[in-house]
């Protein structure tokens, strides 16, 4: 829930995610006790259970989390696993034991201190209007468009807040050792020369030529290998804040009002360029130095006032500005509200460029003032910025009708299962296909919200259910103020290609297979002596930038080498790739960044703290008494 809102939150990356719950999202566990059957308790912490259907809920939020971070290319069923399970598990009881250390300190946030939090989340702080007000329409439907109200909001936040205070005090204590982090800067800024001879199994693959006996026992050995996705026809349609804007209706007085209203939004303000000689009078200036002061920026204003050409030089000679002086006292060009009253009245109040008046005193001192530059202010005219009215206030009243419009097209594909047509009358939505859908999802265009892009609306139009009843999924939200719903018409299931149809493929894959089991014998048997290979180019590595077509693996044995003996050589199994022989002929070593160590100390300074805290975790469980009871099942279990 609100990933959309968290995962640019500065509140949503405070210590206590980034240290205690790396793979873990708070979910607001509440309601322990409802559920006291020992088959539906995954753990007990304190004397409050944690029940299965809680774990479940958590588990697969947290999926969908590391989905939207990982990408849509990583399959669920890699992210679905016992261990992740169990990873889940362990984030809800170390959250459990924090709130109950919470209210054994018998901590609190203030109300404003959960609206200050919540103000400094981007798509909240967003929704100021232009006179500064808070829309708290557009905030409920922002919040509601991820299902929650406003008080099941803010009462996670001040939840989050609490935790972070028990923890604050001990992510505080870890002593930074600059020693460690110089060591660890160094050895990463460290560089290494080496020469390269490569093996490629594009130069072996002319050798093999597989026999019809052999493509066909590849084939039966690897059928897995030659699999037809598979595939569904779908109709679907998609609810957005965009394609309700584009239905509504804004009127020319609507837009006129609006423009009236925001003047300031379509000006630019008047803008000059002006010259001083600050003469600089202290805060604590006594009588005498004021007069001095002034004395001596009357004597400059009379000289240059009858010569206006000796200004630059003056102003390089005698003004206290360092920021002006040795540009000749140019300011550059400025708005009135960038300078202190008295000096912009002086600037704006004068005729002509060429100008000079002085000294006008200003809490900073006496100023000499050239003008230099005179930019007028302009106004767009309405017909100029009319579209653009219309378009925010489109958005604008599409973003207040969301909520409800969600609820609508929820209930609507649920309460219809096997028709779009209530949606597409109440709602004026298109109702489009799709053929040979499979679970990959398409590459998403910048810009759009395409449901064929989305893991989790695929993962939805293949669930069991869907294939086998083919109705309406329930509303997925494929990205922020965008729903989308589906239902298969047709579906074909995985099936092997056959052999006539598979031999070209298995050809190839063996041809490849082969060619680079050669080349990685080749690379054996050339290491044997080294001295009569033909090495390329020196190649500079480093460990903390890519190299250009060097792959990690030989970098990373690039700095396995011992370099108390150079040249030192080794070989690298590239796998599908070939075969490479490294030879390091020179370590380089360079100060280390202050970048780079500064890195480091915060790497440090995480490792340490991740380990303070955790040992505060064990000590917690130890105080209140935790006992997991949910076992996953193994494979063995499950086979059978």
């Amino acid at each position: 829930m609100l990933e959309s809102i968290r995962k640019h939150s500065k509140l949503m990356q405070i210590v206590l995610f980034v240290l205690i719950f790396p793979s873990f999202v708070l979910f607001g566990i509440q309601g322990y006790s409802s559920f006291e059957r020992g088959q539906d308790v995954a753990a007990k912490v304190g004397g409050q259970v944690i029940t299965i259907q809680q774990l479940d809920a958590a588990n697969r939020e947290e999926i969908a989390r590391l989905q939207s971070m990982l990408g849509s290319a990583v399959d669920i069923k890699q992210l679905d696993t016992p261990e992740q399970k169990l990873r889940t598990l362990d984030g809800l009881v170390r959250q459990q034991l924090l709130q109950l250390q919470a209210r054994r300190e018998h901590l609190a946030v203030t109300d404003a201190q959960v609206q200050q939090a919540i103000l400094q989340i981007p798509q909240i702080a967003a929704l100021r209007k232009p006179d500064g007000s808070f829309d708290v329409q557009a905030y409920r439907s922002l919040i509601a468009a991820q299902g929650m109200n406003t008080a099941q909001f803010e009462a996670q936040v001040r939840e989050q807040l609490i935790l972070q205070q028990v923890l604050g005090g001990i992510a505080g204590s870890v002593i930074d050792s600059q020693a460690l982090a110089q060591a660890a800067a160094k050895a990463a800024a460290q560089q290494r020369q080496v020469r390269l001879a490569l093996f490629k199994p594009g130069d072996y693959a002319a050798q093999v030529q597989p026999t019809p006996a052999e493509l066909e026992a590849f084939y039966k050995a690897n059928t897995a290998r030659f699999q037809k996705p598979e595939e569904a026809n779908i109709q679907y349609v998609v609810l957005s804040a965009d394609a309700l804007a584009a239905n509504i209706t804004i009127s020319a007085e609507q837009a006129r009002a609006y423009y009236d209203a925001n003047l300031a939004k379509f000006s630019s303000p008047a803008e000059r360029r002006a010259s001083h000689i600050l003469i600089a009078v202290p805060s604590d200036a006594t009588a005498a130095q004021q007069q001095e002061a002034q004395a001596k920026a009357e004597a400059i204003a009379r000289q240059v006032k009858a010569n206006p050409a000796e200004f630059a030089a003056l102003a390089r000679k005698d003004s206290q500005d360092p920021g002006s002086a040795d540009k000749g006292g140019d300011l550059g060009y400025f708005t009135a509200s960038a300078m202190v009253k008295p000096f912009a009245d002086a600037v704006f109040g004068m005729a002509k460029v060429g100008d000079i008046v002085g000294p006008i005193k200003t809490q900073f001192g006496y100023h000499i003032i050239e003008l230099t530059g005179i930019k007028p202010g302009s106004q767009q005219p309405f017909d100029a910025v009319k579209a653009d009215i219309e378009q925010q206030l489109q958005r604008e009243a599409a973003q207040k009708r969301m909520a409800a419009d969600v609820e609508t097209f929820t209930n609507g594909v649920f309460e219809h299962p096997d028709s779009f047509q209530t949606v597409e009358d109440k709602l004026h939505l298109k109702v489009q296909t799709a053929e040979h859908v499979t679970r990959t999802p398409q590459p998403a265009t910048p810009g759009s919200a395409n449901p064929l892009s989305s893991k989790a609306f695929l993962d939805a139009v293949f669930a069991e259910n869907s294939l086998r009843n083919k109705h309406n999924i329930q509303a997925v939200q494929i990205a922020p103020n965008v729903w989308a719903s589906a239902r298969v018409l047709a579906y074909a299931p995985a099936q092997t290609l056959p052999f006539d149809q598979a031999q070209a493929q298995a050809r190839q894959m063996l041809i490849e297979q082969k060619a680079a089991e050669l080349a990685r014998a080749a690379g054996e048997k050339a290491l044997q002596s080294p001295a009569t290979l033909a090495f390329g180019a020196p190649i500079t590595l480093n460990q903390t930038q890519p190299t250009p077509d060097v792959s990690s693996a030989i970098v990373a044995k690039a700095f396995g080498l011992n370099a108390q003996k150079l040249p030192a050589t080794a070989g690298v199994d590239l796998g599908a790739q070939g075969y490479a022989i490294v030879q390091l002929d020179k370590v380089i070593e360079d100060p280390a960044p202050a970048e780079l160590v500064r890195a480091a100390a915060g790497a440090e300074n995480q490792a340490l703290t991740q380990g303070i805290i955790s040992a505060y975790v064990e000590a917690l469980k130890k105080r209140f008494g935790v006992e997991i009871l949910y076992k996953p099942k193994t494979e063995a279990a499950a086979a059978s």
